[in-house]
């Protein structure tokens, strides 16, 4: 919509300069001077990051079966590496095997603690046979205990051979192949958080009075896109030769990628109030800058002293804040030609 506004604009002040030129008002489009809140600003080159890279690691022992490629998408919980180990089978059986020897004498035992217990109701045999019984339960009631431990202990081991991811994320980096032995501890893979990206810029200490907690700043890609960020943490220290403060901004909602460059507009002083007007609105040639404003029908030359600059507005000294100034078709007239206002 605002394209084929702007469009329009430009079709009627086309439309209309053919008619100034047969001795009719120039046309033109004008805007406000206003009275904003502006400071000096310095570019600084920065780096967008990830905010979490990890390296995982193997839990147990076992030889790498599949393993996703460098820059593979995984979903938070998918598998990112499998190993498999060749005694799994057997240790698993075995302690199977345990378990079952186990629950069978603690099984008897406790069978016979009942048949003891009536037989000393009976007077058929002494007490000192059922605290036998009783010593040699509570001991096979342990050790079954036990063997069920290291049988769940394996097979939650067993799971482990399966490495997942514990965020969605992308690979960055392959740190062992297919076919591999790994043990306990050996790393995997190195894996980026998706979505999550931050800018490191590092700012001489002399601007440390702008370095503030969720202080807003501009960052502009190579490709001149502008994007707003949060300052989200700081390091208050002057570091390296350099003397900068290694400040983090948040970014949100974005397309850029990590390790991408970028350059950060950094605030120098406090920001104070200033008459400013559109960059379109001036007219700088070699003994000066000036703008034309609008009183009765007709263009008015003011010439104006430019001071510091943000995004489209520029400050600027010899206007009254409500004036209106000539912001397109000021290069086609001259001071006092007739001008005709398009909205």
């Amino acid at each position: 919509m605002h394209r084929v506004k702007t469009i329009l604009v430009s079709f009627l002040l086309v439309a209309q300069f053919s008619l100034a030129q047969h001795g009719g008002p120039s046309p033109v489009k004008v805007a406000t001077v206003e009275l904003i809140k502006m400071s000096p600003v310095r570019k600084i080159p920065a780096t967008v990051q990830a905010k979490v890279v990890a390296t995982l690691k193997a839990e147990f022992r076992g030889v790498v079966i599949s393993l996703l490629d460098v820059g593979s998408f995984v979903k938070k919980g998918g598998t990112v590496a499998e190993l498999t180990d060749t005694q799994s089978k057997l240790r698993s059986q075995e302690l199977q095997d345990a378990v079952k020897s186990s629950q069978a004498r603690y099984d008897f035992l406790k069978a016979e603690k009942t048949r003891l217990q009536d037989l000393v109701k009976k007077n058929l045999i002494s007490k000192t046979e059922l605290e036998q019984n009783k010593s040699d339960y509570l001991s096979a009631q342990s050790e079954l205990a036990q063997s069920r431990s290291r049988l769940n202990q394996y097979k939650d081991q067993v799971t482990k051979l399966t490495i997942t991811a514990p965020y969605d994320g992308y690979v960055l980096q392959q740190m062992t192949q297919i076919g591999a032995l790994l043990n306990s501890g050996d790393s995997v893979a190195e894996l980026m958080q998706a979505d999550n990206l931050e800018v490191i810029v590092f700012v001489p200490v002399k601007y440390k009075s702008q370095i503030k907690k969720q202080a807003q700043w501009k960052v502009i890609t190579e490709q001149g896109k502008q994007y707003n960020a949060n300052i989200t943490q700081f390091t208050p220290a002057a570091i390296g030769a350099s003397h900068a403060v290694e400040v983090h901004l948040n970014l949100e909602k974005n397309s850029l990628w990590s390790g991408e460059p970028v350059s950060v507009v950094v605030p120098t002083q406090t920001p104070r109030e200033v008459i400013a007007v559109p960059r379109d609105a001036l007219v700088i040639r070699r003994s000066g800058a000036y703008v034309y404003t609008v009183v009765d029908g007709k263009a008015i030359k003011v010439d104006v002293q430019i001071g510091m600059a943000s995004g489209e507005m520029i400050e600027v000294t010899g206007v009254k804040v409500g004036q209106s100034i000539i912001i397109r078709g000021n290069e086609r007239i001259r001071a006092g030609s007739e001008v005709n206002v398009i909205n």
